[in-house]
């Protein structure tokens, strides 16, 4: 029967994990995900970006454009927006751009920018999904200690990726343990991209995705998976004959067999990769005050995150 055996520090499934990641090649794609940052090519069709963005719009026109409240997005996962309009007030002063905007506008106007992520091209992809925590706020230690007292609230997030290309394909953002559970997000995230006409090959998700109906949506679709069913798993049907063959193919390999045969290991790839980069880049916490503006703004880290490493991609 397949057992998870416990880690030592430096193995990876039992073996010592050879890191083969082409690092010259990796460290310049870091170098040029920080050239976003001040890439302004897109000043040159300022005007024709805001003519088009106000084509029969009602009401006051635009001023600015999408592109330049998309970079402000990305510098205001460091820096608040009055900080991000003395960078934009600067930039319109050494004549890199034309105008600036006031820190109530760049506020209003990066709350509504469109967080979601470009879908496949080609037609298919492969699937991980999973969950991760993120603080409501960040009050320092002396306030902590000083005005502490109060219960802690926690973001959870669940993403959805393709553990073979990195790229992030959906999130959701709740309150811990408000919003709908894991396995749920999943068949929603993957009912999304069916519904876009993409077509999921595999799906890798931890112990927390043995459900039923999970695995009978993936059976619908003729999508594999990489799931490890509980260790005390019974074998019997209970509703879906694919969960089953899952017991049955679990139970009769070893953990390490198990593992390679389903690549386990890659979704990690997928989805701990990403929560840890976008930790280490933007740190844990929000700056918001309510849970509707700390949702906008966790996904806007992830968005960012994707936004500078597809801006790589594309310039390496």
């Amino acid at each position: 029967m397949a057992k998870k055996p416990k880690r030592k520090k430096g193995e990876y499934w039992g073996k010592k994990r050879e890191d083969s990641r082409n690092w010259p090649v990796y460290n310049e794609e870091l170098v040029v995900r920080g050239k976003f940052l001040l890439d302004f090519d897109w000043v040159k069709s300022w005007d024709k970006e805001l003519k088009k963005m106000n084509k029969n719009k009602r009401g006051k026109p635009f001023e600015f454009p999408e592109s330049l409240i998309r970079l402000q997005a990305v510098w205001n996962q460091w820096v608040g927006v009055r900080q991000v309009e003395g960078i934009t007030r600067q930039l319109a002063m050494t004549a890199k751009i034309p105008n600036f905007n006031d820190y109530s506008t760049v506020n209003r106007r990066i709350r509504k920018i469109n967080t979601s992520f470009q879908l496949p091209k080609h037609g298919f992809c492969s699937v991980s999904t999973d969950g991760s925590g993120m603080k409501m706020h960040n009050p320092g230690e002396y306030r902590q200690i000083k005005y502490g007292g109060k219960k802690r609230r926690w973001l959870e997030v669940v993403i959805s990726a393709n553990p073979l290309t990195k790229d992030l394909l959906d999130m959701e953002v709740n309150i811990d343990g408000e919003g709908d559970s894991e396995p749920d997000i999943a068949m929603q995230h993957m009912s999304n991209l069916w519904n876009n006409g993409i077509t999921v090959d595999k799906f890798w998700g931890d112990g927390a995705f043995d459900v039923i109906d999970l695995f009978n949506l993936l059976e619908q679709h003729g999508t594999e998976s990489a799931i490890p069913p509980r260790d005390n798993a019974a074998k019997n049907a209970k509703g879906s004959m694919r969960r089953l063959r899952e017991i049955f193919e679990y139970q009769t390999k070893t953990w390490e067999e198990w593992t390679r045969d389903k690549q386990y290991g890659k979704r990690w790839l997928g989805t701990e990769g990403i929560f840890s980069s976008v930790k280490g880049i933007f740190g844990e916490h929000t700056r918001a005050k309510t849970v509707e503006t700390a949702c906008l703004e966790v996904e806007r880290k992830f968005w960012a995150y994707e936004t500078m490493r597809k801006y790589a991609k594309m310039h390496i």
